[in-house]
């Protein structure tokens, strides 16, 4: 008689099924919160970033500064993430760079030597990231709001025609590039690099006419670490 037939084995159930490993970094895991720190160089524009010359301005006067940020992040999804970031930068100037004009709080003061101007932006950024690895990278762009005040020997600078101190709240636009390496030992760590530019629209030439009165653009490049948690879960 012909031999029966072997019965196949019985599929596993899907339970019982080995799950692939999953290569992307940390996927539900989509908020984060980190720090960051650098250096910030003004770029832009007049007496903010140049001295005063007989025929306008000249080359830039101003001096690398340290930058700071904080960063609250949200993965939308796969591509697409949404960034908060308070921080804090400032410049100083070179030695003999002339002042733009007479401070009334100190009068006898002929250079910048003594002068700062101090930023603090609250940015909002839209990211666009893709994965490699343990690696992440992001280019994003947005807007924000940008207080913006100079002292001069630790007071802030008044305009000596219409009296004016030089301390305000700005809107700006920002851009940045980056990427973050996701530890091995510590997957919910990373380490990121990243570069950005702003620009300012601190112009208001009804109040300050005697200097200090155009747009403000800067970079920044910091080195900092993120915290990747499950918003979803949180609380």
């Amino acid at each position: 008689a012909p031999a029966a037939p072997a019965t196949p084995a019985p599929a596993a159930p899907d339970s019982a099924k080995a799950k692939p490993k999953k290569t992307r970094n940390q996927p539900d895991r989509k908020g984060s919160i980190g720090g960051s720190f650098g250096g910030s160089w003004y770029v832009a524009d007049k007496d903010y970033s140049a001295a005063r010359t007989a025929d306008g301005f000249g080359g830039s006067d101003v001096q690398l500064r340290l930058a700071f940020q904080a960063v609250f992040r949200y993965q939308m999804s796969d591509s697409w993430r949404w960034q908060i970031s308070p921080g804090f930068t400032w410049t100083g100037y070179q030695n003999g760079s002339p002042i733009p004009f007479t401070d009334p709080n100190f009068p006898t003061d002929e250079t910048k030597d003594d002068m700062l101007v101090l930023t603090v932006p609250l940015t909002a950024q839209l990211h666009y990231t893709r994965d490699s690895g343990r690696w992440r990278h992001h280019l994003g762009a947005g807007g924000g709001a940008y207080r913006v005040w100079i002292e001069n020997q630790r007071k802030v600078l008044q305009d000596p025609i219409t009296t004016v101190r030089h301390s305000g709240f700005y809107p700006g636009v920002n851009a940045e590039i980056g990427t973050e390496y996701f530890l091995h030992s510590l997957p919910s760590v990373a380490l990121e690099y990243a570069v950005g530019g702003h620009w300012i629209f601190a112009q208001r030439d009804e109040q300050f006419p005697s200097g200090f009165n155009s747009f403000i653009g800067y970079f920044d490049f910091r080195f900092g670490a993120n915290y990747y948690f499950n918003a979803m879960r949180v609380g």
